[in-house]
């Protein structure tokens, strides 16, 4: 996935809000959202190539990891990044997720950027250029393809624009999110198409205390793909 923003915010109590767009080659192949490890259950989209996921919820601590490559083009290393996303959520807690990650050689994966978060607190990771594991302050926050300390303007303009929608009733701040999702707008538009290369699929994610409320998905380009509620596991 290659835009991925995370809002919290308090209303009648404590909310996470993910949207995403997942960036590919349109010939990689991809199961959309299901239940990836059982105990303790963990939701999310499958990657049939190298494994693990994009994004993934860990339904019962009600936290979320979340990856975008960090450059297109680099070389291949020793271990798939989806597989860490699948191997962070699958811990009890958040803060065990971050401890493992603050033990792991970051190196060994592919160029990443990612999100650990719940509706307490949002992590940020990084290997490239070099490691990094830091606490995110802002409510708001938006990673893509590039370095965290340099985003592109599609991510800085996306970002903008989340912070303006943050303060919505439920629905319409989802509404927001996915017409967000599905922008052609600017140069670098948020949902992108090419003859190899686009925006393949996309979610929208609320978690509301340490509870999964709502998982949204559009099993395609968001701007002539539908998005609809998907079943959780009970």
């Amino acid at each position: 996935m290659c835009l991925l923003l995370a809002l919290a915010r308090n209303v009648a109590t404590s909310e996470l809000w993910i949207a995403a767009n997942r960036d590919e080659r349109l010939d990689r192949p991809w199961q959309p959202p299901r239940l990836l490890v059982a105990d303790p259950p963990v939701f999310g989209g499958r990657d049939l190539t190298g494994g693990g996921s994009w994004l993934a919820v860990n339904l019962r601590s009600g936290f979320v990891a979340a990856v975008t490559n960090a450059r297109r083009g680099a070389p291949p290393r020793e271990r798939s990044r989806g597989s860490l996303v699948v191997e962070l959520a699958a811990e009890r807690i958040l803060a065990d997720a971050v401890a493992l990650l603050s033990e792991l050689d970051l190196t060994r994966y592919g160029a990443f950027n990612l999100l650990l978060a719940d509706t307490a607190a949002r992590w940020l990771a990084s290997n490239e250029p070099a490691a990094r594991v830091a606490r995110a302050e802002a409510p708001v926050v938006a990673i893509g393809n590039d370095p965290l300390d340099a985003p592109s303007e599609r991510v800085v303009l996306a970002r903008a624009r989340a912070e303006r929608a943050a303060g919505l009733a439920g629905a319409a701040l989802s509404e927001r999110l996915e017409r967000l999702l599905a922008d052609h707008g600017g140069e670098d538009p948020v949902c992108r198409h090419g003859e190899r290369y686009g925006t393949v699929c996309s979610a929208v994610v609320t978690i509301a205390g340490a509870e999964v409320a709502r998982y949204r998905f559009a099993p395609g380009p968001p701007c002539v793909t539908a998005f609809a509620d998907v079943p959780l596991p009970e």
